[in-house]
């Protein structure tokens, strides 16, 4: 319930956490916060309209979103869908609902999966027509199909204008961003605009489908008039709610099929961080504009961390463009009076501000590699923290499966990288072990008559028996060879269809992860630490956490990119949610928020006297070095 002394009007936002007095104790402040949980567990799903909830970092979205899926009932014979933006996501929320005794609450007629397998399975595939005869397949990425890709390049690379009717995205493409190797090379460019014209025609027509199509495809469907109130009676009868989570992330397009959804009294509840909505600016499809405002009003706010010290509450604060008060820090952490740590950054010296990082997390006793991550807003920033592993795995069958091999041993591989390594993987064992790859791996296997979990658990137990990456190129590509002959022959029998993995002359007596590596070196000292593009650690949390800005010695984008940012978080001013600083502001606020004791941030070291007075004016207790 409502604490009595936060009530107000219903039609009023509910605050918990802002300007809490210095005399309350931590029981009373838990106190305050599990009540807040509570509230939003009981908050009433209004038909009519998307009920939204905000939730600062750390305040416990997910297991309420948990506890309101368990404990709050529904009309007889109604379920819950329970819609994210990620399969990692999805499955932790069908691993608690497992773990509270209620797997129940994960099958038929509840729905608990991305945003959208949603809309694939409950407004596009029972409704789409097959003009044509075909049978259409949703991907989950254009990357996901072997004739979707060539040389390094994707159909994903590309924006597609609507067809002729404007229904669809699928004519004239456009490069999102040139592949470096391309960026000099015009001829070159102009050839894959070509195949991408003609890839998409031709996936399209056999029934392929993926994210910009799916939405389009959904979009067209709710907006006629008869079809819409067809599939959203629908939905209204199977679902007594559909609750969004991560609801920042929701483009102009997804915001558009909810309230498609809302108008026709569809339940609708969005769970969300408006300051954490950090895909804001991603380039628009053709004549489609990425939502880049602020949320309208939320009907309930979560103020509580139970994640962060109150110093790195504070500090967050500092970089909200929204201007939102400082969130109120009740986990175990609390009262811990760690200092931010600020590192000036020079030419020549780029491993000095992860060894001055290491040196505080000694000192915090934070021994555990994995609580320790270098974080930056590009994947080039991070050169120094990594690994000398390549970004994309090579062509070559072998180096692709090394690359792959490293990727997934490594403790500290996240998010897409990983899924890209798992995508990589599974496809040089199936090229392997069945040849012919031409159709999408559901497919593929098929075709065989082989079970995705028969194929699932063959793989892990080859990646789990390839031998160590520091055999020399020759015999670690035998190696690899004796090992799915023995694992996918051996014990799944059936085909035999085994080729050599060929290993460059020149290079089998080198170790074999050199082949997917970037210099003659696999890394320097510094490999041990975690590291990743603050996209790719949305959601998880770390004990410490190193956010490094670029020095500004660059010119061109980036530096202006580094100096806008700094200039308008040490300015201390409230900036338009929609201005282009404010994106780079919230994605060093999720950085931030990442952190639960050690905040550390590596910048210019010109930038060092304004961010720490900018801090201190803000009541950070700041430690330079």
């Amino acid at each position: 319930m409502i604490m009595p002394d936060a009530m107000e009007s219903p039609s009023s936002v509910q605050h918990f956490g802002a300007a809490v007095p210095a005399v309350v104790g931590m029981e009373q402040l838990r106190a305050q916060a599990r009540a807040a949980q509570k509230s939003v567990v009981d908050l009433p799903c209004d038909p009519g309209r998307i009920v939204r909830v905000e939730a600062c970092p750390g305040a416990g979205k997910t297991r309420t979103i948990i506890d309101r899926h368990l404990n709050r009932p529904l009309a007889l014979r109604q379920g819950r869908a329970v819609v994210s933006f990620t399969r990692a996501a999805s499955a932790e929320i069908a691993r608690r609902c497992a773990d509270a005794g209620r797997p129940a609450l994960a099958a038929y007629p509840h729905f608990i999966g991305t945003f959208d397998n949603f809309l694939w399975t409950h407004i596009v595939r029972p409704h789409i027509a097959s003009p044509t005869g075909q049978t259409w397949r949703r991907l989950e990425s254009w990357d996901d199909h072997p004739k979707a890709r060539k040389n390094g390049v994707s159909l994903s690379d590309f924006h597609f204008a609507r067809d002729e009717l404007g229904r669809v995205r699928i004519i004239k493409p456009q490069w999102k961003n040139v592949p470096y190797a391309l960026r000099r090379d015009t001829a070159r460019q102009r050839y894959f605009l070509g195949w991408a014209t003609e890839q998409m025609q031709a996936l399209w027509k056999e029934g392929f489908i993926a994210g910009e199509q799916l939405r389009d495809i959904s979009l067209h469907m709710l907006g006629h008039p008869e079809r819409g109130a067809r599939i959203a009676a629908m939905l209204a009868s199977r679902f007594g709610e559909i609750v969004i989570d991560e609801s920042q992330d929701l483009s102009s397009e997804d915001q558009s099929v909810l309230s498609q959804l809302a108008a026709r009294n569809v339940p609708l509840l969005a769970v969300g961080d408006p300051d954490q909505s950090i895909y804001g600016f991603r380039e628009p499809s053709a004549g489609t504009v990425i939502r880049a405002t602020a949320e309208p009003a939320a009907d309930f706010r979560l103020r509580h961390n139970w994640r962060s010290t109150q110093i790195i509450c504070d500090l967050a604060r500092t970089l909200r463009p929204s201007g939102e008060p400082a969130d109120v820090a009740v986990g175990d952490h609390r009262d811990e009076a760690i200092p931010v740590l600020l590192i000036g950054l020079e030419r020549g010296r780029t491993h000095s501000p992860l060894e001055k990082f290491e040196e505080e997390a000694d000192q915090l006793e934070i021994k555990d590699p994995a609580q320790r991550m270098v974080l930056a807003y590009r994947h080039e920033s991070l050169r120094v923290a990594q690994a000398n592993l390549k970004e994309d795995p090579p062509s070559a069958q072998l180096g692709a499966l090394v690359w792959a091999t490293a990727v997934l041993r490594d403790p500290g591989a996240q998010g897409k990288r990983r899924e890209r390594a798992e995508r990589v993987f599974s496809e040089c064992v199936r090229h392997h072990w069945l040849g012919d790859m031409d159709v999408p791996e559901r497919e593929h296997l098929d075709r065989h008559g082989i079970s995705a979990l028969e194929f699932r658990l063959a793989t892990r137990i080859v990646l789990t028996s390839l031998p160590n990456l520091d055999l020399p190129a020759g015999e670690w590509s035998r190696a690899a060879v004796q090992i799915m002959k023995e694992h996918l022959f051996g014990k799944l029998g059936r085909f035999a269809t085994a080729r050599v993995l060929a290993c460059p002359q020149d290079k089998k007596a080198k170790a074999a992860v050199l082949l997917a590596s970037k210099g003659s070196k696999p890394g320097g000292r510094m490999d041990g630490l975690r590291s990743n593009t603050i996209h790719g650690v949305k959601g998880e949390e770390f004990d410490a956490v190193l956010v490094l800005v670029p020095p500004t010695d660059k010119s061109g984008e980036e530096r202006q990119r580094t100096d806008t940012f700094i200039e308008t978080w040490s300015s201390g001013r409230h900036i338009d949610p929609t201005d282009r600083a404010a994106e780079a502001m919230r994605v060093h606020y999720v950085a931030a928020t990442r952190a639960r004791r050690l905040l550390a941030f590596a910048v210019d070291q010109q930038h060092l006297p304004q961010l720490a007075t900018l801090l201190r004016a803000n009541h950070v207790p700041v430690s330079e070095r």
